[in-house]
């Protein structure tokens, strides 16, 4: 399909892609704006979930290698997190590519209005005094269930699973500088799975997720920059404005 498109098509893709890439670094839901442009350019939804998948990958890669040269290292913390959301990611994207278009748009605005009000409901639940990822000594049973549901949650849609990600790490009282980047790792495991069954179903369209990825990567440049530079409760406030907004959104466009 790439092929076909002017100019114009593939710029508003780059521009819309960068700013998807720095939305999904800070916070989340950058997937809000580049899976209505690929539908509105002519992938069916199922195709433009998969091609998307494409785009967070290069995304996250090049953000996660930006916040270790930055000595911001997810570390094992990262890893153990990113294992438990693999074998829901694996039940989302088959469940994804099984569904019928009509089915994923209905599926898509109930789950995300959900999404939402979960987001908002578990904000805040831990004092002023968040912590590194190496401070961390509870329990992983509660937090590792809640990472199983947002692998299931991502891997079936994508957009919007950095709030949720973000929802268990405030849980866990992590400051979100190092959040961020747990978060990207955790998202590159459950997605990279994602990926393979979406590719193995023939719902990727390789031209145009490159094109949207090399976007992602430009406001992921972006995005880690600002990240590291303002901290953790800046962040906190991006999140929970952009949470705000999208459930918004959400609720608006269910009632279209």
């Amino acid at each position: 399909m790439i092929e076909n498109m002017n100019a114009l098509n593939l710029l508003a893709i780059l521009l819309i892609g960068a700013g998807a890439g720095f939305i999904n670094v800070l916070a989340g839901g950058g997937s809000f704006l580049t899976l209505p442009l690929m539908i509105f350019l002519g992938l069916p939804p199922n195709l433009a979930n998969g091609t998307n998948r494409l785009a967070i990958m290069m995304q996250n890669i090049f953000a996660v290698g930006r916040f270790v040269k930055k000595e911001i290292n997810p570390g094992s913390f990262g890893i153990k997190a990113a294992l438990f959301t693999v074998p829901g990611g694996i039940i989302g994207a088959v469940l994804a590519t099984q569904v019928s278009n009509a089915q994923f748009r209905v599926s898509l605005a109930l789950v995300m209005i959900i999404m939402s009000i979960f987001t908002l409901i578990t904000k805040g639940k831990h004092g002023n005094n968040p912590i590194s990822p190496e401070q961390y000594t509870a329990s992983w049973l509660g937090p590792g269930v809640a990472y199983f549901f947002v692998g299931i949650y991502g891997g079936y849609i994508q957009a919007g699973v950095g709030f949720l990600v973000l929802s268990v790490l405030m849980w866990q009282n992590i400051n979100l500088v190092h959040g961020n980047a747990i978060k990207l790792t955790i998202i590159i495991f459950f997605t990279a799975i994602a990926l393979a069954i979406f590719a193995w179903n023939d719902q990727v369209n390789w031209g145009m997720g490159i094109v949207l990825g090399l976007g992602n990567m430009l406001g992921a440049w972006l995005g880690t920059h600002v990240a590291i530079k303002k901290g953790h409760d800046f962040i906190k406030g991006v999140v929970t404005i952009a949470v705000i907004i999208f459930a918004v959104k959400l609720l608006i466009d269910s009632g279209s």
